[in-house]
């Protein structure tokens, strides 16, 4: 009687561990399947996001922002053409008020390029570059659409400095340049000349920059990197945009008729335009 007792505990425990064994794979497979089950909702989701941070433009740098915040911009829509300059320079259209050893004027290009206009002059203030022996920095650009392409790559802007010639592609355009380096009066002189042609439009670029050459005796000044100061300016011409001309609108004509036939409601109907206020 003890002994069939015995065994019905014996049993009894040993059903008991196997019931709990099978609780414990149950819930362990139940929260592997609701991990699976969350890892796969979350998949999509989370390539989802990947995907759209990747689509966002990315935020100019610090150094990029400040650069674009130093420069200013010349924008000629007659003529087509933009470019960018450093903001602490000045800038003139049209001639030059001036009358300076270093820059061409109006009159100037009328006897050496007939049919060309000075559009715009960049000048490098005198104090650009303090305790220096700066003395002169400027870009000016030239427009002439009287000649042909041939006449452009020919200009003798480019031709009088007779060294080698070479090339810059801006925007698509081929510019040809060359330059000289010379000295007058104890000023070393730095000069470069591009030209390159579009929209029937020859572009021309005078690049001037100009030091002492004797060195400061008292110590005071620096010599100036001309050469710096020159890659700085062709950085101008390097950031050139051009674009579709637009047509200023026309002006009053005083030699046009009179009179004008208008037809209203299949009718003609003649009307006299006013005439010009003397």
């Amino acid at each position: 009687m003890l002994g069939r007792a015995l065994f019905i505990v014996v049993v009894v425990a040993v059903g008991a561990i196997g019931l709990a064994g099978c609780g414990g794979e149950a819930a362990r497979s139940a929260q592997t399947t609701r991990a699976q089950t969350s890892s796969a909702g979350a998949g999509p989701n989370k390539n989802s996001s990947q995907a759209a941070f990747a689509a966002k433009p990315a935020r100019p740098s610090r150094k990029e922002f400040a650069r674009e915040a130093s420069l200013s911009i010349y924008h000629s829509p007659e003529e087509g053409i933009s470019f960018r300059y450093s903001r602490n320079f000045s800038l003139e259209e049209g001639d030059v008020q001036e009358s300076s050893f270093f820059l061409k004027r109006q009159e100037d290009l009328d006897s050496e390029q007939p049919g060309a206009t000075l559009l715009a002059t960049v000048l490098i203030p005198e104090d650009g570059y303090p305790n220096t022996t700066f003395e002169h920095g400027s870009l000016q650009l030239v427009v002439n659409e009287t000649g042909t392409e041939k006449d452009c790559r020919e200009s003798p802007l480019v031709g009088a400095y007779r060294n080698e010639t070479r090339t810059m592609t801006v925007q698509g355009i081929v510019f040809r340049w060359s330059g000289r380096e010379s000295e007058t009066a104890g000023t070393k002189i730095l000069e470069r000349a591009y030209v390159g042609y579009s929209q029937t439009t020859c572009y021309e670029f005078l690049l001037t920059v100009a030091a002492e050459e004797a060195p400061d005796p008292d110590g005071f000044r620096k010599p100036a990197d001309t050469a710096k100061i020159m890659k700085q300016l062709e950085k101008t011409v390097a950031s050139a945009q051009f674009f579709p001309k637009s047509v200023a609108p026309a002006e009053n004509n005083e030699e046009v008729a009179d009179s004008l036939v208008i037809t209203t409601s299949g009718k003609q109907v003649t009307c006299c335009r006013p005439k010009p206020r003397q």
